[in-house]
This record gives structure tokens, C-alpha cells and sequence, in this order.
């Protein structure tokens, strides 16, 4: 009887020492939430569900494979994304030759401009004089410099194409203010985590007010914090492969995430008036086994020159 007790202890340490960590965000809706809506860390997996109003996207990281899944449940399909080096080093060249292919259809528009249009003072310019260029047209011009790749390489591609929807680009000429982040040096308590305030403004109007704390004080163990760690480092690799070497990205004026202090609350305004709050959330549970797989009965994603289809 004394040793089933022991045995019996011994396996709810374990199954304790081994809980799974789940953050999820309170209270967020289309119009206030943070960069996710839940993220869980099991094993060696990594799974981010998109806060609103891209909620119905998941991506999952396999740190072993060094590969990504995402998933997307209204359509139910998914599509695999690589993410070790050589991967990355391929993902840059693809980057930088619709860059260049850009450039050059930038410089041929505006050969092709009267030049009255060309010198007047209301033409619509956007980036170092750049004219303003649709974001369908930039898709479709991706889209020409997939037709001679691989599937691989279309796949990159595609992946590209998402994130520059993703991010919100709106067009080479599209301008907007930039996000100012200030520091107030006021702390708070949330939860029991210690954070700090940062206030986010734009074109002079407040925004929202953020409390983030370095994602080493959120209270995740030694273990959970390094593999979440060594993931947003392979992701933060990935994004620059693509914003390094695109111009039009690089040039855009846009947030830049902290992936090295985590959102802990969230206050957003609408013309000085407070319109919603976020809070996170730190469970210890054991997260189902599903979330880190892909669900039966989704369809790989076609990667083919028909990417914008639904």
C-alpha cells in the first residue's frame, strides 16, 4: 500500500512537472486584442491561434522538424511552411527577385506616365516619389514570378503573399502615421506580473496603453521558456528574410512586435475614450493533443499561380 502511494505521488509530480503552458487573452474582440489570442507550448510544439479579426487562423511550430503548419479553419486547409536555414536563405532570394522585378515595373509605370502627370503637384505619390500602386496589382505581379518556380518555391511565395496581407499593407504609395511608443515609467500589477506601461499614439491621437513585461518574468518555467524562446527567434529569422529584402517592406512604415516582452494588458482608446480591455492569462493544464496536429479532413493548400483564389 505504501509503495502504490509513493508510485501514485511520483507519477502526479511528473504529470505536474510536465503541464503544458497555455497564455490566453480576456476580453478581446475585433476592434481591441493583442498580437494572439492563445498560444500554447507542448513539447516540442508551438501553437498561435490569430486574434480577431483573423481568428479563424492557427499556426503551428514543430521546433524538431523546424517546421510550421498553418491552419485555416474556415476553409479547412493548410499549408507547411520550412523554417531552417537553408529554407530562410531561399526565402530571402525569392524576396529579393520580386523586389528587383518591382523596381523595374515601378520605373516602367512611370516612363509610361504623361509627363504632365508626372510634374503636377497632386499626383498621388507615396515612397521616395514612388506613384501609388493597388495591392492587387503587386499580388498579381508576385503571382507572374511564380509561374517558372517549383512548388516549393511557390510555396514561399504564397507564404509571402499572406504575411504582406497580414501586416495590413495597403500599397507601395499608401501613407499613414507612424505608431509612436513612448515608455511612462509607471509599473503595474496584473495578475500577479509585474509590467511596465507604454503608451501608443498616432497622428497625435492615443491609441491604446500597453503593460508588457520581459517574457523571462511571466512565470513560465525554465524548460517552456526556452522553447518558446528559440521558436519566436526562428519566426522573428523568417520575417526578416522577407522584410530585409523587399524593399517596399522595408520602406513601410509600420509596428514593429517585441518578442522579447509579452503583452500583459491592453487598454485601447477611440478618440480619448477608453474602448476595451485585454488581459493575459497563464494556465498550467495539459493543452489536448489536437491542437499540435493538423485536423482530419483539411486539404493541402494548392500552392499553384491560382494563390488568390478562395
Amino acid at each position: 500500500m505504501k509503495r502504490a502511494s509513493l508510485c501514485a505521488l511520483f507519477l502526479v509530480g511528473c504529470a505536474a512537472a510536465h503541464a503544458d503552458a497555455v497564455l490566453q487573452y480576456s476580453g478581446a474582440d475585433a476592434s481591441c486584442h493583442a498580437d494572439f489570442a492563445r498560444l500554447a507550448v507542448q513539447g516540442l510544439s508551438l501553437r498561435v491561434d490569430s486574434a480577431p479579426p483573423q481568428q479563424d487562423m492557427s499556426f503551428v511550430y514543430d521546433a524538431a522538424e523546424k517546421v510550421g503548419v498553418a491552419l485555416d479553419h474556415g476553409r479547412k486547409r493548410f499549408f507547411e511552411v520550412e523554417f531552417d536555414d537553408d529554407a530562410i536563405e531561399f526565402q530571402g532570394d525569392v524576396m529579393k527577385s520580386t523586389s528587383t522585378m518591382v523596381d523595374k515595373k515601378v520605373q516602367q509605370m512611370e516612363s509610361q506616365m504623361p509627363r504632365s502627370a508626372a510634374a503636377s503637384p497632386n499626383r498621388e505619390a507615396g515612397m521616395a516619389g514612388m506613384p501609388q500602386i493597388d495591392p492587387k496589382l503587386m499580388e498579381s505581379m508576385m503571382q507572374q514570378n511564380m509561374e517558372h518556380m517549383t512548388k516549393e518555391q511557390r510555396a514561399q511565395m504564397e507564404q509571402a503573399m499572406r504575411s504582406m496581407r497580414e501586416s495590413g499593407y495597403t500599397g507601395l504609395g499608401a501613407t499613414q502615421p507612424e505608431p509612436v511608443v513612448e515608455a511612462t515609467g509607471e509599473r503595474r500589477d496584473v495578475g500577479g506580473i509585474a509590467c511596465t506601461v507604454e503608451r501608443v499614439t498616432q497622428g497625435g491621437q492615443l491609441v491604446r496603453e500597453d503593460c508588457r513585461a520581459a517574457i523571462g518574468a511571466i512565470g513560465l518555467d525554465a524548460a517552456d521558456l526556452k522553447r518558446l524562446q528559440r521558436a519566436l527567434l526562428r519566426m522573428e529569422k523568417f520575417a526578416a528574410s522577407i522584410r530585409e529584402n523587399m524593399r517596399f517592406v522595408r520602406a513601410a512604415k509600420s509596428e514593429t512586435v517585441d518578442t522579447q516582452h509579452l503583452l500583459v494588458a491592453r487598454r485601447c482608446f477611440d478618440r480619448g475614450s477608453p474602448r476595451g480591455d485585454v488581459t493575459l492569462q497563464l494556465r498550467r493544464d495539459t493543452a489536448p493533443a489536437a491542437w499540435f496536429s493538423t485536423p482530419a479532413g483539411y486539404a493541402r493548400m494548392d500552392m499553384g499561380g491560382n494563390a488568390g483564389a478562395n
